[in-house]
């Protein structure tokens, strides 16, 4: 059972290499996140495979695992700003598999989701990257168990808004699902 693979990502590379990309039109800029959010859904399907217990928590994590493992090699782009929205969204996708980790491990934290990304301000301030990413992995596992993302007021040179853009993916993305069932269900 594969849930990613190098040829999904060769895919949305070439899908960037041939799209006209502009920071003045933000509407060519949806294939990043549409690359987010296709690993994301990826992640959920190997949830969803645990679930129904079709593969192990630890196999769970080994998927995590190799798709990292994809994402984590140097790729070619036709343009400067495709390789820099390319490395933002890959900071994102960090978090994202991150967070997947966590909630298969079961790594919640007992704090509510504002005073956790407050933490994670806090630690960056204080030069501790490492620190704020895991605090926001693990805000990231809270959503993928449900809870929602609050408003955010985030300094605009902070380091994390890629990490907690991820995490605002994963609650898109179940968003949109959950409004996907609703209309299944009254069809």
């Amino acid at each position: 059972m594969e849930f990613y693979s190098e040829t999904r990502l060769q895919n949305w590379i070439k899908k960037i290499n041939e799209t006209r990309v502009s920071e003045e039109d933000p509407i060519t800029l949806m294939v990043f996140d549409q690359m987010l959010e296709d690993v994301i859904i990826a992640c959920f399907n190997i949830l969803n495979a645990v679930r129904r217990k079709e593969i192990k928590k630890a196999d769970a994590l080994k998927e995590i695992e190799k798709i990292k493992n994809i994402f984590n090699k140097n790729f070619e782009f036709n343009s400067e700003l495709k390789e820099d929205l390319f490395s933002l969204t890959r900071e994102s996708l960090r978090a994202v598999l991150a967070s997947f980790e966590y909630f298969l491990e079961g790594k919640f934290s007992k704090k509510d989701m504002k005073e956790l990304i407050k933490d994670a301000i806090e630690s960056e301030k204080k030069g501790n990257l490492d620190m704020a990413f895991d605090i926001i992995a693990r805000a990231g596992a809270k959503v993928i168990k449900g809870e929602k993302l609050p408003e955010l007021d985030l300094p605009e040179d902070s380091e994390i808004i890629g990490w907690i853009d991820g995490i605002d993916a994963i609650s898109t993305t179940l968003e949109l699902s959950r409004i996907d069932v609703s209309q299944d269900s009254e069809e």
